[in-house]
Formats: C-alpha cells, sequence, structure tokens
C-alpha cells in the first residue's frame, strides 16, 4: 500500500484545522486597524509594569482575528479613574 493515501487525509484535515484558526498579529505603531467590534481583551494579571495584553476582534467583513499589542497593566494599583490602590 502507498503511503501518500495514507498521508493525504491527514494532510487535508491538519490544513482545515489551521485555516479555522485566527492567526494572532503583532501590532506596531501607526498601523492601520479595521476593528467593528471588540470581543474580548486579556492581558496577564498581577503584573506592574509593561505587559502584551491580546485582542479578539471582528473586522468590517465579520472575520475574526485576534492582535497583541503592549500596555500598562492594570496590576500596579491604578485604578481607571486616576486613584491609586494596593497600598500605593
Amino acid at each position: 500500500m502507498n503511503c501518500k493515501y495514507l498521508l493525504l487525509p491527514l494532510t487535508v484535515c491538519s490544513a482545515l484545522a489551521m485555516a479555522g484558526e485566527a492567526q494572532v498579529q503583532n501590532y506596531v505603531y501607526g498601523m492601520p486597524l479595521d476593528i467593528n467590534k471588540v470581543v474580548s481583551i486579556s492581558e496577564p494579571e498581577a503584573v506592574c509594569g509593561v505587559v502584551t495584553a491580546q485582542m479578539t476582534y471582528e473586522d468590517s467583513q465579520g472575520v475574526q482575528r485576534e492582535l497583541d499589542y503592549q500596555k500598562w497593566s492594570n496590576g500596579c494599583g491604578i485604578f481607571d479613574d486616576g486613584g491609586l490602590g494596593m497600598g500605593y
């Protein structure tokens, strides 16, 4: 039996699985973004400093995408209203 006939279905299945996954893109300052709807934003917890956050969003065509970007973490005790917390 020829091995290429056994590997062909596996190759096709893996290609289809990879096509369904969102490819993570790294944000570069000034790059144009096509964000229609933000699905979620996540970042490491309990870290004070600059972290890599990940935003999952839908573009104007309805395609779900992921974007990694750098931001100051929320774990430093500074609240969104500018106040300090966690003993700072």
